[in-house]
């Protein structure tokens, strides 16, 4: 019964990596890898009735984006007077998921990609000082990063808020620059990037004079508002864990672990971490009810932010 679940959990995974949110219009935009050579991504944008209150950019995670995460608060914001625009930053590269190799593409280069959805945004007439950044699991990553100037300062022009769910935590600035108003949502029951190092990260943001609330919800897994159709836990056997790893961002914006330094976006810091603390498997499923209320929540967020 167990294998009959996680081949159906493995084909609802591969399906996900290719299911485009739907409800919105097709919005590609420009972007850059890497090193520097251009690429088109994906975007789809979902318009409210009437003037905008303000604009979220979506960042997927490890598994790529989906109707049910992706389109969900797609659907949900702009309902309420928001332009949200969902991105891709796998299917233009190639690439399905990163679960079980999270060097395929770095969040590095995904908070490149939002910063570039941003600026298509602003090229499209929404108001520069009204901009969130939304991002799920790795891409809740990317909205901690895009949150803090240590990460690609050459962007001067930063998101107003940040909206980090069930995100990495383990890169720490060593002295944080904070730029954007942050409201971090976090599982109670999540194995996977875990609660205490990202109460740990948001309280070294605030500390250092940032603006951050942190939600827990009881019960909630990694991945809680996926599919209302995955209520039962599964284990990902295969999925690169770095729950146990904590990776330092010195003040000049080089990561550093176990005494050696490297390159913001630098990938071949991965191969360290599987030598010493990632470990592999984390349990997800969705949890309906949570999932409505973390949109509930984040909706009062964007509110009170942009009146």
């Amino acid at each position: 019964m167990l294998r009959t679940a996680l081949l159906a959990w493995a084909v609802a995974i591969a399906n996900v990596a290719i299911a485009q949110p739907t409800g919105g219009i097709e919005s590609n935009f420009d972007s850059k890898n890497a090193d520097g050579t251009r690429i088109q991504l994906r975007g789809v944008m979902y318009k409210p009735t009437g003037t905008s209150r303000g604009a979220v950019v979506l960042v997927h995670g490890s598994e790529g984006w989906s109707d049910s995460r992706e389109g969900h608060y797609g659907r949900a914001f702009s309902a309420k007077g928001y332009t949200v625009l969902a991105i891709d930053s796998f299917g233009p590269r190639g690439i399905g998921s990163t679960v079980e190799d999270q060097s395929r593409v770095s969040s590095f280069q995904m908070t490149m990609d939002a910063f570039h959805a941003r600026r298509h945004l602003v090229s499209l007439g929404l108001d520069a000082n009204r901009m969130a950044i939304m991002g799920f699991s790795k891409g809740g990553q990317v909205a901690l990063m895009a949150a803090d100037s240590t990460f690609l300062p050459s962007e001067v022009e930063r998101f107003t808020l940040a909206i980090p769910f069930y995100p990495g935590c383990g890169i720490r600035p060593l002295s944080p620059k904070p730029t954007s108003t942050m409201f971090m949502v976090l599982g109670e029951k999540d194995d996977w990037t875990g609660v205490k190092p990202c109460q740990e990260l948001a309280n070294d943001y605030v500390r250092a004079g940032g603006q951050a609330q942190v939600k827990v919800y009881p019960g909630a897994p990694h991945e809680f508002d996926g599919d209302p159709n995955n209520l039962r836990a599964v284990r990902l056997s295969t999925a690169e864990n770095y729950i146990d790893c904590i990776v330092e961002i010195s003040p000049e914006g080089h990561m550093v672990y176990a005494g050696k330094k490297y390159l913001q976006g630098d990938v071949s810091i991965l191969s360290d971490l599987r030598k010493s603390c990632m470990k592999r498997g984390a349990t997800v499923w969705t949890n309906p009810t949570q999932k409505q209320r973390a949109t509930e929540d984040v909706l009062a967020f964007l509110n009170a932010s942009f009146p």
